[in-house]
């Protein structure tokens, strides 16, 4: 379903145009999950201005896979989800089958699945696999090249002043799995965030991260070494945790289909219980 705007109006009254019979709740529904574009690009609030000439999509129902994975877009190359805090990724040494990884592979029982990237177990969001060797060096490469653009959004401890600045260190990992920064940058890996403070309040400020390199636990060592951590973050250094949980989703992905060659775009909403501890209702995430 697709719509030409004629004027400039909200979302949600565009969508109320193209679906009359719907409920308000249905529409923000649709909205929330993901389905909706605005000139191929997903909008994730009802209050984004539409104008003149641009295009309002909707795409077909969500679909989940074992409870718990939200299916964002699936063809013969790519599947692209939403992953839940508290799953891990891949598999590691003590945990083979509570992953996304094995879960696509036992959904998906006919066909190998591969990943190209990788959310720490605390993260929720966004995550990208695809099916064929092909397909998975195509977007490796994407990710060497810094050509795959990611958009995080964190909760941190403390006020932080209105702005936006970058982050750079060398980045290495213990024997313990902690990660750190070293002045050796012949050991450490090279790890570059871009941030941007959104909101400050409560003693917790709201941040946009752009990571332009996508090392191991990279964002949330980055602002615990800012004296900012991620509320949750008890590893490194939060010493809050008001939703049992590590305040950071990868909210959207943008990178090219490697076979058809075409940028795309795949959102998944901030977690409503981020609301419960900071207001950014006001703000066009």
């Amino acid at each position: 379903m697709k719509h030409i705007a004629n004027k400039n109006c909200s979302l949600l009254e565009i969508l109320h145009c193209m679906a009359p019979d719907s409920s308000k709740n249905t529409l923000r529904s649709w909205i929330q999950s993901g389905r909706v574009t605005i000139d191929q690009k997903p909008s994730l609030r009802a209050n984004t201005e539409v104008s003149v000439g641009q295009e309002v999509a909707v795409g077909p129902k969500v679909t989940f896979i074992r409870g718990s994975l939200r299916i964002l877009h699936d063809d013969d190359q790519i599947v692209v989800l939403e992953k839940p805090e508290g799953l891990l990724s891949v598999a590691t040494d003590k945990e083979t089958r509570a992953t996304v990884h094995a879960m696509l592979k036992r959904q998906f029982h006919s066909r190998r699945v591969y990943p190209v990237h990788r959310l720490d177990r605390e993260t929720s969001g966004v995550m990208l696999f695809v099916y064929n060797e092909e397909a998975r060096d195509h977007l490796k490469s994407q990710f060497e090249e810094h050509t795959i653009d990611k958009t995080y959004y964190a909760i941190v401890e403390k006020m932080m002043p209105q702005g936006q600045g970058s982050w750079e260190s060398y980045l290495e990992e213990d024997d313990f799995y902690y990660v750190r920064t070293t002045n050796d940058s012949e050991r450490g890996k090279l790890a570059i965030t871009h941030y941007q403070v959104l909101k400050s309040e409560r003693n917790r400020s709201l941040l946009r991260l752009k990571p332009q390199t996508g090392r191991k636990n990279q964002l949330r060592v980055h602002c615990s070494e800012e004296g900012h951590p991620i509320v949750g973050d008890k590893k490194y250094g939060a010493h809050t945790n008001p939703l049992k949980r590590v305040c950071l989703h990868a909210e959207k992905i943008t990178f090219t289909h490697p076979v058809s060659g075409k940028r795309m775009t795949f959102g998944a909403p901030l977690p409503e219980e981020f609301s419960k501890i900071l207001d950014y209702k006001d703000l066009a995430l």
